[in-house]
C-alpha cells in the first residue's frame, strides 16, 4: 500500500497545482507524461506481454493487450469527451474516467510489487503519469465549475481511487486465482498490459509532433527494453 499512497499523494499534488496555480502548472507536463508513457509502454511490450504469452501464446497476448487498450481508449473518449470543455459545465464523465484509471493504477502497482525491477519501473512510470494527470484534471475541473475548493475536492476524490484499487487487489486476486488458476493471472496481466499501452499512447498523443517530447518517450521506452536483460520473469 505504501507505493499506492505515494502515487496518490503525487496525483493530489498535481491536482492542487492544476486547481490553484492554473495552466502554468502543466507547462512541463508533456515531458513528464512522455517519460512515464515510454516506461509504461515498454513494460507492457517487453515484460508483461511475454509473461501473458506463456499461458495464451505470444500472438494472442499481443492481440489481447491491444484489444484492451482499444477498449480503454474508446471508453476514455466516450467518458471524457463532455468534460474537456468549459462550455459543458459538467465534468463528471472526465472524473469517472480518471477514477477508472486510478483504480487500475492502484491495482497494478500492488500486483506488480513482488518483482523488484518491475516494481521500480512501474512505480516510476505511474508516478510520472500521475502528476500531469492530476494537474490536468484539476485545471479542467476548475475551469468548468469556477470554484477552486470544490474543483480540488472533486479531482482529489477521483484520484483517491488509486488507494481503492491497491486495497482491493490482494483479496480479489487471491479469490480469482483460486477459482480460475493461471488463466486469472493471464487475464489480469492482459488488462494491466493493455492499460499501460493505453497510458503510453495517451501520454504522447497531445504533443507527439514535438521532437523533445517524442525523444523522451523513445528514450524511456528503449530503457525498459535494455533492462529486460536484467530482470527475471514477473
Amino acid at each position: 500500500m505504501g507505493l499506492a499512497w505515494i502515487l496518490t499523494v503525487l496525483a493530489l499534488g498535481g491536482a492542487w497545482a492544476g486547481t490553484f496555480v492554473g495552466h502554468g502548472s502543466i507547462r512541463f507536463s508533456h515531458h513528464l507524461a512522455a517519460a512515464g508513457g515510454g516506461l509504461l509502454f515498454g513494460i507492457s511490450l517487453f515484460w508483461l506481454v511475454p509473461e501473458i504469452g506463456e499461458t495464451s501464446g505470444r500472438v494472442w497476448a499481443v492481440l489481447i493487450a491491444i484489444g484492451v487498450a482499444a477498449v480503454l481508449g474508446l471508453a476514455d473518449m466516450g467518458l471524457s469527451h463532455g468534460g474537456h470543455s468549459a462550455r459543458h459545465g459538467v465534468v463528471w464523465p472526465l472524473l469517472l474516467a480518471t477514477a477508472i484509471h486510478s483504480l487500475l493504477d492502484g491495482w497494478s502497482v500492488r500486483l506488480l510489487s513482488l518483482q523488484p525491477l518491475t516494481n521500480i519501473a512501474v512505480t516510476a512510470g505511474l508516478a510520472l503519469h500521475k502528476i500531469p494527470e492530476g494537474a490536468a484534471v484539476g485545471w479542467i475541473t476548475r475551469r468548468s465549475i469556477g470554484r477552486p475548493r470544490r474543483a480540488f475536492t472533486m479531482s482529489a476524490s477521483a484520484e483517491l481511487f488509486t488507494l481503492a484499487g491497491a486495497f482491493a487487489e490482494p483479496s480479489l486476486n487471491a479469490s480469482g486465482a483460486a477459482r480460475f488458476g493461471v488463466w486469472w493471472s493471464a487475464a489480469v496481466l492482459s488488462v494491466i498490459a493493455g492499460g499501460f499501452l493505453f497510458l503510453g499512447v495517451h501520454a504522447i498523443l497531445p504533443a507527439w509532433k514535438r521532437r523533445d517530447v517524442a525523444a523522451i518517450f523513445v528514450a524511456t521506452f528503449l530503457l525498459v527494453g535494455a533492462l529486460t536483460f536484467l530482470r527475471s520473469p514477473v
